[in-house]
């Protein structure tokens, strides 16, 4: 009798224990107003990747609203042109990704990228369009890109994601 409540302890505990660490790797996402909502303008192009991702093997636990539309936005006296259509942040098993998404008919093949170090960070220059608010990114590290026609995805310094992706969607992060 001793053994088998030994063994059913310990079968609880091994539950518990691994529900606990399952839950503790994967990062909440933000609080719901920060969502992406339905009537953002880049919420059919965010669902798309979402899809895309998904069917192949990624687990995206939610999209969100970003920073980068402001960077991408060009001011003309007192009022703001965004030079994209929208952004959106994906959170997944793998790690974060944030999106920047053109009109279909638009492409970033014309969008151009050169890091340099600088100290202990980075700051990556950019050219062509679409234009961008001061044309720098500066980063304490590394960042990737990856362009596939209307939409340029970003990743901190993770070689584990940029692989996994490159693979998923047949692309080449930009040489910096």
């Amino acid at each position: 009798m001793r053994y088998l409540r030994a063994c059913f302890s310990f079968s609880v505990l091994l539950l518990i224990g691994t529900a606990y660490d399952l839950r503790a790797q994967s990062a909440p996402c933000p609080p719901s107003q920060l969502l992406l909502s339905s009537s953002d303008p880049a919420y059919a192009d965010a669902l798309q990747l979402k899809k895309t991702l998904e069917d192949h093997g990624f687990r995206v636990y939610c999209t969100f609203e970003t920073k980068f539309s402001s960077m991408f936005s060009l001011w003309d006296g007192d009022v703001a042109h965004s030079t994209i259509l929208g952004e959106a942040g994906l959170r997944t098993d793998l790690g974060d990704i944030d999106a920047v998404f053109l009109p279909s008919n638009q492409t970033f093949a014309e969008f151009q990228i050169k890091e340099q170090r600088k100290g202990d960070g980075y700051i990556h220059k950019t050219s062509g369009t679409p234009r961008m608010h001061g044309n720098v990114l500066e980063s304490a590290r590394r960042q990737y890109f990856l362009k596939d026609h209307n939409r340029l995805l970003l990743l901190g310094d993770d070689t584990r994601l940029l692989t996994h992706l490159e693979h998923a969607l047949g692309l080449q992060h930009e040489s910096l």
